[in-house]
């Protein structure tokens, strides 16, 4: 007859052999689950395209190149006020990735790193950052279209727009840069700097601009130095009957621009205005005068403004400040300018340019709630940059380390090619203007903020 306390000891090791069994069933559960591709936990993705109706956005044929590869689309490829939007099925399914659908999700397996699209709140989850769509998906019966700068941000590419043939070429996990070091001041004393006349301009000599504009904006994020951009938001040359009005064109060249502002958002930069066209009569933009003593109307200043402001608006380009060109504008001009911005990102000379506050932000004797920035550093002519270098060099600390920048001074600096493989790639000489400005303003000391802190 067995006893009890034996019973005891056999009913205890069977529970515990039986817990470890279940929690070893857990275990190789778990396991399998987290070897199963997005497409075993969810729904694939949609393949079957014969009931799209479409969406009413305008289309547009242009072509993409991805890491050497052609897509061909059966969905259509819409550009919508200047943004293009591509079908995600047929991105996921060109590149050989994984993708599917769970409930408020969708994942997706790209080269190797998986990606989640929270299809409630439009956050996107990188296996390096999460950020929030800038448009939200498109979706049809599961056919799911996204913005190309979202595609952009969350697959970091380096793209190529070729003007001529409507081809955009791009590379994924391309942005970086090897050796580029933060910037380390000592914060003896605020700066700021800020990119002078960004502008769609149509000329051959810019058929790369926005190419050279990126690479400088993507230093600058590494850089971690925050930077403005001086937007003229309509480009006007009378002279060559041109006019590129954003919301009364749409096309490729504009969608370029547009994408190039979004890329700066995602990447440390603060976008202002800068005038409406920077010209006036047949004078070309960002080469005239707009306001002040050219046209001192408060009328006409008005207009200008408020078509600005909504071609931003229109565009959804966030804008934190306003600049008038070439520092001209009357007091009643004035006026009117702090009843829309905040920051005015130019001296305030009412009271006489040599009253103008050099040492700090300037707050408006008028609304005492605008603030002017001044630019004491000046700025770097053509054919002078060793002279201003060494005048930087020199400046004095008590006033702001305040500076502007034509980044077409840059463009003998940067090189663009394609490798082995047709893939778009670039070089950035480290001697470059720009970057040696950096390095001065570190030298010296100078903190550089951003305008929207000081609202």
């Amino acid at each position: 007859m067995i006893n009890k306390g034996f019973k005891y000891i056999f009913l205890l090791l069977i529970i515990i052999f039986l817990v470890g069994c279940n929690n070893q069933a857990q275990v190789n559960n778990n396991k399998e689950i987290s070897n199963k591709s997005s497409s075993q936990i969810g729904d694939k993705l949609d393949t079957d395209y014969s009931n799209f109706n479409g969406f009413d956005m305008p289309k547009d044929n242009v072509s993409l190149k991805i890491d050497g590869k052609t897509l061909n689309f059966t969905l259509p490829i819409y550009l919508n006020k200047n943004r293009y939007y591509f079908p995600l099925n047929e991105i996921i399914s060109d590149l050989n990735g994984d993708s599917a659908k769970s409930e408020n999700s969708l994942n997706l397996k790209i080269n190797g790193s998986n990606y989640s699209i929270n299809t409630l709140d439009n956050t996107v989850k990188c296996p390096d950052k999460t950020f929030t769509l800038k448009e939200k998906l498109i979706t049809d019966d599961h056919i799911y279209y996204l913005g190309f700068s979202d595609l952009a941000n969350m697959l970091n590419l380096y793209t190529r727009w070729d003007k001529d043939n409507k081809i955009i070429n791009f590379k994924t996990n391309g942005v970086n840069m090897d050796n580029v070091t933060p910037y380390n001041s000592k914060d003896i004393q605020i700066g700021f700097i800020r990119f002078e006349d960004i502008c769609l301009s149509s000329e051959p000599y810019d058929k790369y601009y926005f190419e050279n504009l990126r690479i400088i904006a993507s230093y600058m994020n590494q850089k971690k130095v925050s930077y403005h951009i001086a937007w003229i938001p309509r480009y006007i040359n009378p002279k060559h009957n041109i006019d590129n009005d954003p919301i009364t064109k749409n096309n490729f060249e504009l969608a370029e621009m547009v994408y190039t502002l979004d890329y700066f958002k995602t990447h440390n930069g603060i976008i202002g205005l800068h005038g409406y066209t920077h010209q006036c009569g047949n004078h070309e933009s960002a080469i005239g005068f707009e306001f002040g003593k050219f046209e001192p109307s408060v009328d006409v200043f008005k207009e200008k403004i408020t078509k600005a402001i909504e071609t931003a608006s229109y565009l959804d380009i966030p804008i934190d400040f306003f600049e008038v060109p070439h520092y001209e504008i009357t007091p009643e001009q004035n006026k009117i300018a702090e009843k829309y911005f905040k920051i005015l990102y130019y001296p305030f000379n009412d009271n006489g340019i040599d009253k103008a506050d050099l040492t700090k932000p300037q707050l408006s004797p008028y609304n005492n709630s605008s603030y002017y920035i001044s630019t004491p550093l000046g700025y770097i002519a053509q054919g002078k940059e060793a002279t201003a270098l060494a005048k930087i060099k020199k400046a004095d600390t008590s006033k702001m380390g305040s500076v502007f920048y034509h980044p077409r001074l840059e463009n003998n600096f940067i090189s663009l090619s394609e490798d082995s493989k047709g893939l778009p790639t670039f070089t950035y000489n480290d001697n470059s203007t720009l970057k040696k400005l950096i390095a001065i303003l570190q030298e010296k000391g100078f903190k550089m903020i951003d305008v929207t802190s000081l609202k």
